[in-house]
C-alpha cells in the first residue's frame, strides 16, 4: 500500500505554479517523496499533452533507483512509464512518458534538440548539488524558453539551496516549501582522532565512531568519507578486527551497477550493514535499513588551475547543507542517530553551501557545450554562477590550440565533431585524429581509459605510470587470456566498463576496425595533450619539461623515464614541478611528423656567464621545448647589442666603464633636477638610463662582442648624446664643475655626498684664498649658495658656512688666533676683506 508523503499535500499547489508561471522551485526535505511523486502526479496534466517529462538527477545510481522506484509505484517494468538513460545504460521505449537521465545525458540531448520538441517538462532534482551540467542545462533550458519554447515548463527541486536566488534567476518563479514529517535525529558531536589539516588520519576517527555507534545504535550505520582511499583504508580497518554480524559494504561512483545495488539493498538477514560512501550517498537515494550516520565531515573536490592548466583533488569540510542532508540520511524511515567528527564549534565554522563545480573545475568542456550552443561569451547566457573569466579565457585558448573554435571564437566543422559525445575536447580531438591516422580504435580505448580511475594497484613500491600496460592489460581481459598478477591487483569490474565505453566511443565517433598498435599510445596521447609533451632536461635525471614550460618528473626511475620525450598525462597539479603518475613516451621523429608544422627555427644569442662573450645558436623549437640547436659563428650585430642591452639592465650600470667626469656630470644634472633648474635636460638618474638603453646606449655598442670589450667602450660621447650642445652650456653655466676663487685658483666644486645628491655643492678652498671675496659665491642661476669648507694651510676643515660675509665679521678673529698660532710663517692679517688673496705661505708684495 502506497503511504501518503508529506510532498503530497502540496500537489495542487505546484499543478498551479506550473499552469499559470511555468516555473518553479521546491524545496523540501529528504524523505518527503519529491522525486518521484512530484513527476507521477504530473503526467496527466492537460499542458504536458502528449509530451514528456525529463526528470535530472546528478548521479547514476539516482536515476536508476528513483526510475525502479517511480516504476514500482504503477507497478510496471523500468521501460514503460518510467525509464532511465545514464551513461552505458538505457531503458526506454516508446510508452515512456516519464525519462530519468544524468545530467550529462541531458546537455547532449539539449545540444541535439534545442527545441526539445519532445518535453514538456524539465525538473532539476537535488540542484543543491550544482554539478557542472545541472548549471549548463538550466542556462541552456532558459535559453530556450526565451527563443524557442515559452511553454516549457521547469522545476527546481532540492532540501537544501539556495531558494531565493534560484527563483530569482528565473524571472520570480513561486517558491514552494514542504515541510513534510521529520524524524527526530538525534546529532553527537565528537573531536577526532585527527586534528585540523591530517585529514589522512580520519579512517582512525571513523572506526572510533562505527564502534560506539555499533553499542548504541540497532540499525544499519551509513559512513560518509570524502573518497575511494579512505574508504578502503576504514574497510580494511573494521574487517581486521573481525565484527560478528557485521556486513560492510562500500558505495562510490565509480563501483558497477550491481555493486552499488548491493549497497542500497536490504542488508542479508540477521546482520547489521555498515555502508561506507562518498557523498554520492547523500541524496536522491534511500539506502534501507539504515539509521545511523557517521559523518567524517569532508568531501573531495577536483580542483582547476588556470595557472598550472591542471586540476587536483582536494580534501574540504563539508558545508552546512551538505552536513544537514547527511545528517537526513538516518531520519528517513525513522528516528535517527548522526554521529559528527567535529565540533560544535567547527560546526558554526562551516560554509552554508557547497561551492558550485563550475566555479572550480576545468572550464574547456563548458566552453566547448557554449560555442557549440552558438555562445562565445558565457554572459550571453543567465547563471547563478558565471564561469570563472581567467578560466574560461583559458579554456577557449585550448579549443582554439585544438581546432574547435576559429579566431573569432565560432565553433568549426571539427569542433562539432569533437562536441558529439560529450567527453573532454582533448579526448575528443585524440579520437578524430587517431581515426585519420588509423588508430581511431587505440585512440577509442584510450579515451575509455582515462574516463575512469586506474584500474591497477600496485602491492609493492611505487605503480608503473605506463598507459600501454594498461592498454596491454585492456586487450587481454577482453580477449579472456591469462594475466601475469604478481606484485598487483588489476580491477576487472573496471576493464569491463573501459571496452563498454570503448564501444559506445566507437559508435559515437563511427571509428570501424580494432586495429591495436599499442606503440601508438604516445602519438595518439600528444594530440590530446600537445601542452604536456615533455623532453628529458638532462640524461642524468628523471626531470622532463613540458612544451607549455612547466616541470614534471617520474617520482622513481622506470621504462618510459629513460624516454628522451613523454607525454605526461596526468600529473598531482603542482604548478612548478609535478609528479607524473600516467604517461607514455613519445619520439622526437614523431614529434616532428605530427607538430613539424608548428616548430620554429630561431637564432637565440647568450651572454655565456664564464667567458663573458655573446654566443649564438639556431634552435629548432616546439612552443618551450628546444628540439635541435646548433652553434652560429656568425653573430648578428644588432641582436648582439640586445644581448648586451639585457644584461645590463637586468645586472646594473655599473657594467659600464663610467669615468670621474661622467659621475660629476650626472651629478651636477642631478642637482640642477633637485633644485628646479633642470628645465629641458634628460632625467639621468640609474631607473631612467636602464629605461632608456636603446635610445642612448646601443647605437655605441655595435660591433662589442664581449663584456671585456663593453669595459674599453666610448661610454662618454654615448651619455653626451643624450644632450645637445646648448644643454651642455647650460648646465656648465647652472652647475659648473669648477669655481676661480679670489687668488685666481680653479677649485673643483662637489655634488654629491655618499649616496645623496646636495642641496648645495661643496667648495673646499684654503681660507687664505678667498681674502677679500664679501659675498658666497652661487650656482643654479644665482638661485643656491655653494658651501664653503674654509681649509687650513694644512688642508683641513676650520669652518663650513654658507654666509661668507657673516663669517668674516664674526667668527674669522677667533679662527684667525687659532691658525695664527699653529701656522705663524702665513699670512693672517686682521682686515681679511681688504687682504691680498694668497695660495702661497705669504702674498708676493708681502714677500
Amino acid at each position: 500500500m502506497n503511504s501518503v508523503l508529506p510532498i503530497q499535500a502540496h500537489i495542487k499547489e505546484i499543478k498551479a505554479a506550473l499552469k499559470t508561471d511555468r516555473y518553479a522551485v521546491i524545496q523540501a526535505p529528504p524523505g518527503a517523496g519529491k522525486t518521484t511523486r512530484i513527476p507521477l502526479a504530473l503526467l496527466n496534466e492537460s499542458w504536458l499533452a502528449d509530451k514528456k517529462i525529463i526528470l535530472l538527477e546528478p548521479r547514476r545510481l539516482a536515476a536508476i533507483s528513483c526510475a525502479g522506484h517511480m516504476s514500482d509505484l504503477v507497478k510496471e517494468p523500468v521501460g514503460q512509464t518510467i525509464g532511465y538513460q545514464i551513461r552505458l545504460d538505457r531503458k526506454i521505449s516508446a510508452k515512456t512518458k516519464i525519462e530519468v537521465v544524468t545530467e550529462g545525458i541531458f546537455t547532449r540531448k539539449i545540444q541535439n534538440d534545442p527545441s526539445l520538441e519532445d518535453v514538456g517538462l524539465v525538473i532539476f532534482d537535488e540542484f543543491h548539488e550544482r554539478n557542472i551540467h545541472s548549471d549548463v542545462g538550466l542556462a541552456f533550458c532558459l535559453d530556450t524558453f526565451e527563443a524557442l519554447r515559452d511553454d516549457l515548463r521547469m522545476l527546481v527541486m532540492s532540501a537544501t539551496m539556495d531558494v531565493g536566488t534560484v527563483s530569482k534567476l528565473m524571472g520570480g518563479a513561486p517558491i514552494i516549501d514542504s515541510r513534510g514529517k521529520s524524524y527526530p535525529v538525534k546529532t553527537i558531536y565528537q573531536e577526532p582522532v585527527q586534528r585540523r589539516g591530517q585529514e589522512k588520519f580520519i579512517h582512525s576517527s571513523c572506526l572510533g565512531a562505527v564502534k560506539q555507534a555499533l553499542k548504541e545504535t540497532i540499525g544499519d550505520i551509513l559512513v560518509f568519507l570524502p573518497g575511494v582511499r579512505e574508504i578502503k583504508q576504514t574497510q580494511s580497518l573494521l574487517e581486521e578486527i573481525n565484527l560478528p554480524g557485521i556486513y560492510i559494504q562500500a558505495l562510490y561512483g565509480s563501483l558497477s551497477a550491481k555493486e552499488q545495488a548491493r549497497a542500497i539493498a536490504p542488508s542479508p538477514a540477521g546482520k547489521r550493514k555498515i555502508v561506507l560512501a562518498t557523498s554520492i550517498a547523500e541524496t536522491s537515494i534511500t539506502i534501507q535499513g539504515v539509521d545511523t550516520v557517521i559523518d567524517s565531515g569532508l568531501m573531495r573536490i577536483p580542483k582547476f588551475s588556470w595557472k598550472s592548466g591542471m586540476s587536483r583533488l582536494e580534501t574540504v569540510s563539508v558545508s552546512k547543507a551538505s552536513a544537514d542532508q547527511r545528517r537526513g540520511r538516518s531520519g528517513r524511515m525513522g528516528p535517527g542517530t548522526c554521529y559528527r567528527l567535529w565540533s560544535e564549534y567547527d560546526q558554526g565554522l562551516l560554509k552554508a553551501f557547497s561551492p558550485p563545480e563550475i566555479l572550480s573545475v576545468d572550464l574547456a568542456s563548458v566552453a566547448l557545450e557554449l560555442v557549440s550552443w552558438g555562445v562565445s561569451d558565457p554572459l550571453q547566457l543567465s547563471w547563478l554562477d558565471p564561469p570563472d573569466k581567467v578560466s574560461f579565457k583559458q579554456a577557449m585558448g585550448l579549443l582554439k590550440s585544438l581546432g574547435a573554435i576559429d579566431k573569432a571564437e565560432k565553433i568549426t566543422k571539427h569542433g562539432r565533431k569533437m562536441a558529439v559525445a560529450g567527453l573532454h575536447p582533448r579526448l575528443a580531438h585524440m579520437i578524430i585524429i587517431g581515426g585519420q591516422k588509423g588508430h581511431g580504435a587505440l585512440a577509442c580505448r584510450i579515451a575509455a581509459f582515462l574516463n575512469e580511475r586506474d584500474f591497477i594497484r600496485f602491492e609493492y613500491g611505487e605503480s608503473d605510470p605506463d598507459i600501454r600496460l594498461r592498454m596491454e592489460w585492456i586487450e587481454a581481459v577482453g580477449k579472456n587470456k591469462p594475466l601475469w598478477q604478481k606484485g598487483f591487483k588489476i580491477n576487472k569490474g573496471i576493464i569491463r566498463r573501459i571496452l563498454k565505453t570503448e564501444k559506445k566511443i566507437k559508435r559515437d565517433f563511427k571509428i570501424n576496425g580494432s586495429r591495436l598498435d599499442i606503440e601508438k599510445t604516445g602519438m595518439l596521447l600528444a594530440h590530446a595533450y600537445p601542452d604536456r609533451i615533455a623532453k628529458k632536461r638532462d640524461n642524468q635525471s628523471d626531470t622532463f619539461l613540458t612544451s607549455a614550460g612547466k616541470g614534471v618528473y617520474f617520482p622513481f626511475p622506470c621504462e618510459i623515464s629513460m624516454s628522451e620525450y613523454v607525454v605526461a598525462v596526468h600529473l598531482d597539479g603542482s604548478p612548478k614541478n609535478a609528479k607524473i603518475f600516467l604517461g607514455a613516451p613519445y619520439d622526437e621523429s614523431g614529434l616532428e611528423e605530427d607538430f613539424g608544422a608548428l616548430f620554429k627555427s630561431q637564432t637565440s644569442l647568450d651572454l655565456d656567464r664564464k667567458s663573458g662573450r655573446i654566443q649564438a645558436e639556431n634552435r629548432v623549437v616546439f612552443q618551450k621545448l628546444i628540439i635541435k640547436k646548433r652553434h652560429l659563428k656568425e653573430i648578428d650585430p644588432d641582436m648582439a647589442c640586445d644581448v648586451l642591452i639585457n644584461h645590463i639592465r637586468n645586472t646594473g650600470l655599473h657594467l659600464l666603464p663610467w669615468s670621474k667626469k661622467l659621475n660629476a656630470l650626472k651629478d651636477r644634472i642631478a642637482f640642477l633636477s633637485n633644485s628646479g633648474q633642470a628645465q629641458g635636460l634628460p632625467d639621468v638618474s640609474d631607473e631612467a638610463l636602464i629605461k632608456t638603453l636603446d635610445t642612448w646606449l646601443k647605437p655605441f655598442l655595435t660591433g662589442i662582442m664581449s663584456l671585456k670589450q663593453l669595459e674599453k667602450m666610448d661610454l662618454d660621447t654615448s651619455f653626451l648624446s643624450l644632450l645637445t650642445w646648448e644643454q651642455q652650456k647650460i648646465i656648465d653655466k647652472k652647475a659648473p664643475t669648477h669655481i676661480i676663487v679670489p687668488s685666481g685658483s680653479k677649485r673643483p666644486l662637489r655634488y654629491r655626498q655618499g649616496n645623496s645628491i646636495l642641496d648645495s655643492p661643496v667648495l673646499e678652498v684654503r681660507l687664505q684664498e678667498m681674502f677679500g671675496l664679501v659675498r658666497t659665491p652661487v650656482v643654479a642661476g644665482g638661485k643656491v649658495p655653494l658651501t664653503i669648507s674654509l681649509l687650513s694651510p694644512a688642508g683641513r676643515p676650520v669652518q663650513i658656512t654658507r654666509d661668507l660675509e657673516s663669517f668674516w665679521e664674526n667668527t674669522y678673529k677667533e679662527v684667525k688666533k687659532d691658525l695664527a698660532g699653529r701656522y705663524p710663517k702665513h699670512y693672517w692679517p686682521d682686515d681679511p676683506l681688504s687682504a691680498t688673496p694668497t695660495s702661497r705661505v705669504k702674498p708676493k708684495k708681502l714677500s
